[in-house]
């Protein structure tokens, strides 16, 4: 499958002049309250952390201990919210604070309540907390997402298919638009491969009674080929 190189190009350029998506996975670095807790079913504070950075995507943190685990929770204080996390190791090393060695940790996010999400980027974009009413949640099952009805079909097709079998997306009924919103994340340079643009695609799935919110990572080559990374 082939886009054809002009119409590709035409499609990076919509995607390079929305503001809004170079906002939506920016960084705020500063510390903030942040525990650690290697299984879900821990109750209590945890072991204290400090957070460092973070993202929409994921954060940084140090603690005075080692973590084992690839896949483990964490608890953030954002603001005024307390934001359960279930994180995956990303990569680790050490640094020196307050005359001590920390172990300091870069994970990326597995799932998240879709409502935290939302409290997180407002948080990194510095907005301030909005009506109840209007929260991005609510929107963003009402909404057609433009980037994404602009890629092609096969494209799209193709993209849900790959979330609904990681269960990050319920299989939309006919006719109806996923719960989802795309985002241009740049173009990646690949020696002895055609180049290849990352994309992030957000998705909310409803389990049990809470909507959980995901960030994918995807990079499409200009030849059509989808990875999920």
């Amino acid at each position: 499958m082939s886009f054809g190189g002009s119409m590709f190009s035409e499609i990076i350029e919509w995607f390079l002049g929305r503001a809004g998506d170079r906002r939506q996975y920016a960084r705020r670095a500063g510390a903030f309250p942040l525990s650690y807790r290697p299984t879900p079913q821990d109750e209590g504070d945890g072991h204290q952390a400090v957070g460092l950075e973070i993202s929409p995507n994921g954060l940084m943190f140090m603690i005075d201990r080692e973590i084992a685990a690839s896949e483990y929770t964490v608890v953030a204080r954002i603001r005024e919210t307390t934001i359960p996390l279930r994180v995956r190791a990303v990569r680790n090393d050490t640094v020196e604070h307050q005359g001590k060695t920390w172990n300091r940790y870069m994970v990326a996010f597995l799932g998240v309540a879709a409502d935290h999400w939302d409290a997180i980027v407002r948080y990194v974009n510095d907005e301030p907390e909005p009506d109840r009413r209007k929260m991005q949640n609510q929107e963003i099952s009402e909404r057609v997402d433009d980037a994404y009805r602009l890629l092609p079909l096969a494209l799209q097709q193709k993209i849900v298919a790959m979330l609904v079998s990681q269960q990050r997306l319920e299989a939309p009924k006919p006719g109806q638009t996923p719960l989802l919103k795309l985002f241009y994340g740049g173009l990646v340079k690949r020696a002895g491969q055609t180049p290849a643009h990352r994309f992030n695609v957000h998705s909310r799935v409803k389990k049990g009674d809470e909507l959980v919110a995901y960030d994918t990572r995807f990079l499409i080559s200009e030849t059509g080929e989808i990875t999920l990374l």
